[in-house]
């Protein structure tokens, strides 16, 4: 059977990184004899095949057909007679088309080692433009590979502009757009993303009230923040950004709406809580929830002060002010007596001894 390495494994060898994953295109087979072989099949689209022992995924050679709008309207000729060299121009950009045989040779039908020596991202052919997330794929290579010197050549963006103004971006499914936004913030440099959108016409398009500056922020007050952690602090940095008309676009993870609403919602409060009063205090509590989920508001108020206080001992302050307090509303009972209450009576009570609570903390 004759298997080659492709794709981003063969790139990111030649980059000198360690691959995340490995793929590979069979030659010269059929489903039936990869089946025989005892390799299980996945995927509807096309035959896609994992290995019985490393359970890498190992597709058959191929040729796509565009007879329709949008990322999903392809067909595919997967012949015994389709050529790897057939394989490789239909794939989107020139270090992404180079592939690697058992013995090391390398097959590069379109320029991708000198591409990749340049540190440029282009387009294979003008099919790239017959798939509209291709742009948003080329948006979030450059936020992964901007810090290894990767730039886009000029006629790539100008034919994902012509996409963009032709309306071909609005076949994207919500889903396959946040794929792309979630691997843009895991990225080294998440800005690069949104500053490609910009450049092509997308981004108001993609995601309304986002400006491209803001995304300067992103990893460098927290290195290790998570893609929520980051879409938390996007939406802190766009003060115009409606996060009901940005689920509209992207389908975004019901989490991270939580989080982003939550930590939009009370930030102003939540930073200067020095000046506030115990009802202000009481109130940011009670409206963010925090005695029955104390850990998604202790994950708040840490993004917050990050973004909102400049020094870093005040942040370390009201942070560990915000897990007193909350604490200590959360331990406010009532006493169990003889005598018998309604349950607004009740209820005041306990906000007696919460603002007590918090006082004396004060």
């Amino acid at each position: 059977m004759k298997t080659y390495l492709v794709g981003g494994a063969v790139r990111d060898r030649l980059l000198g990184k360690v691959p995340s994953e490995r793929d590979w295109v069979v030659v010269g087979e059929s489903p039936k004899s990869m089946l025989d072989q005892g390799f299980l099949q996945v995927g509807k689209d096309f035959p896609v095949f994992l290995h019985p022992q490393t359970r890498e995924e190992y597709a058959l050679a191929r040729k796509e057909y565009n007879v329709g709008p949008g990322h999903q309207g392809f067909k595919f000729d997967t012949g015994q007679t389709i050529s790897l060299e057939e394989d490789l121009t239909r794939r989107d950009l020139t270090v992404n088309a180079i592939a690697q045989a058992p013995d090391g040779t390398l097959i590069d039908p379109c320029g991708g080692q000198t591409d990749l020596n340049q540190r440029l991202f282009r387009h294979v052919s003008s099919a790239f433009s017959e798939d509209p997330l291709r742009a948003l794929r080329l948006a979030q290579f450059q936020a992964r590979f901007e810090a290894d010197g990767f730039k886009i050549a000029q006629e790539t963006l100008l034919l994902c502009r012509q996409m963009v103004q032709q309306g071909d971006l609005a076949s994207l499914s919500r889903e396959r757009v946040f794929k792309e936004f979630e691997k843009a913030l895991n990225a080294e440099r998440p800005q690069a993303f949104f500053a490609v959108l910009e450049t092509i016409g997308a981004l108001a398009g993609l995601l309304p009230g986002v400006r491209a500056s803001s995304a300067f922020s992103l990893n460098a007050r927290y290195p290790a923040a998570t893609a929520e952690e980051q879409f938390t602090w996007l939406v802190l940095e766009n003060p115009d950004c409606d996060i009901a008309t940005l689920q509209t676009k992207i389908a975004l993870p019901k989490h991270w709406v939580e989080l982003a609403r939550l930590s939009q919602s009370f930030a102003s409060l939540i930073c200067t809580l020095p000046q506030l009063s115990a009802e202000d205090i009481l109130s940011v509590i009670n409206g963010a929830d925090a005695r029955r989920r104390p850990d998604r508001f202790s994950q708040s108020v840490n993004l917050v002060t990050l973004w909102g206080v400049s020094d870093a001992l005040q942040q370390t302050r009201i942070e560990a002010q915000w897990r007193q307090l909350s604490s200590a509303v959360a331990r406010v009972t009532v006493n169990k007596d003889s005598q018998p209450r309604t349950g607004k009576e009740i209820q005041a009570e306990i906000k007696i001894q919460q603002l007590k609570a918090i006082t004396d903390l004060v």
